[in-house]
């Protein structure tokens, strides 16, 4: 009997046991399950959900900057500067991103528009000149002084007018090219020439690659537009991968070896090496203003005030301003050597 009643209180005792630790067990997965199930399809959703909407405005906004700065480019070949300057004013307030040539396409537009502004004036204040006074009466005594005078011959003094000039105005799409006028590198677009009143070759170049190239009758008193869209041109060199990667010391030694008319001459095999890496490599400038304290820009960015360091920069010519208020005092075109920091003073 006793031994029946032992038995019974394990057996008892055991399934106690395995009640208990089931019940724990099914309470632990419960608090597990509830952490894991709830977090996780709220951050794929949220995180899954907003990004579409954004791309779509910035590129509308970026599209429709790229609209309006078209629009002010055909209004300034028309001479429509108004409304040149109001389509540049739009498309900066459209473009999100800081820099490209807006600013300075705004500028040579307000430059314009003012200009054609003050020659309205002085035309509209010689045609309302008052008419000279009505000479009176000629006697005889008069008359026989005015043929005396006339009988005598006269020394006019030699008067050697100088040439008018006009206004070149050079663009790109897209902008920083070099602009040559009768081979010779002046400024990079947009670019604001005053010219005398002639014919020029006027070049867009990229480095040593000249883009475009046409013949310009720039008359007196005359403004001349020139824009081009060269961005199918730029595709074969930009397209280079291997240049960008390696330094300017380990590209000279492949084409060395590549090209076989180096052998002989292994100076000359340098050349074509280094302008390789000028086309498509960067650099650096090293800024200093110690008599001028403005804002640098270099190819229509600004960078700050100096001194500073400009980096990644493409290599290849680059135009550095100095701006006090907005107004330009100091330009500047500046050689960009590709893996160097070149150091530029402004005086």
């Amino acid at each position: 009997m006793k031994q029946k009643t032992w038995i019974a209180v394990i057996v008892v005792g055991t399934l106690a046991l395995n009640a208990m630790a089931y019940v724990v067990v099914r309470k632990r997965r419960a608090t597990e399950a509830i952490p894991t199930t709830a977090p996780v399809t709220p951050p794929t959703q949220a995180a899954t959900a907003p990004p579409p909407p954004p791309p779509p405005v910035d590129d509308a906004s970026e599209g429709l900057a790229r609209a309006r700065r078209a629009a002010g480019l055909a209004a300034l070949e028309d001479r429509d500067y108004d409304t040149a300057v109001s389509e540049f004013t739009e498309a900066l307030s459209l473009r999100k991103a800081p820099g490209g040539d807006l600013v300075e396409l705004l500028r040579i537009a307000t430059d314009l528009q003012s200009r054609e502004r003050n020659r309205g004036r002085t035309e509209q204040a010689k045609a309302t000149r008052e008419p000279p006074a009505r000479q009176p009466a000629r006697t005889r005594a008069s008359k026989a002084a005015a043929t005396a005078a006339r009988a005598q011959p006269k020394e006019e003094p030699a008067v050697l007018e100088e040439p008018r000039g006009g206004l070149l105005l050079v663009t790109s799409t897209p902008p920083g090219l070099v602009v040559q006028v009768d081979g010779k590198a002046v400024d990079m677009t947009p670019a604001r020439l005053p010219l005398r009143a002639g014919t020029y070759r006027v070049a867009l170049a990229q480095g040593d690659r000249r883009l475009v190239e046409e013949t310009v009758e720039l008359e007196e008193d005359a403004v001349h537009s020139l824009n081009r869209d060269v961005s199918g041109q730029l595709t074969p060199v930009v397209t280079r991968p291997a240049a960008p990667t390696s330094p300017p010391v380990t590209v000279a030694a492949p084409a060395a070896a590549v090209e076989p008319p180096a052998a002989h001459a292994p100076v000359a095999s340098a050349a074509p090496a280094v302008t390789k890496a000028a086309a498509t490599g960067r650099g650096e400038l090293d800024i200093t203003s110690p008599a001028l304290y403005g804002e640098v820009w270099v190819n229509n960015r600004p960078y700050g005030f100096p001194p500073l360091v400009a980096q990644n920069l493409p290599a290849g010519p680059a135009r550095v301003e100095v701006r006090v208020n907005g107004e330009v005092k100091r330009r500047m075109s500046v050689e960009v050597e590709p893996g160097r920091r070149t150091a530029v003073r402004v005086r």
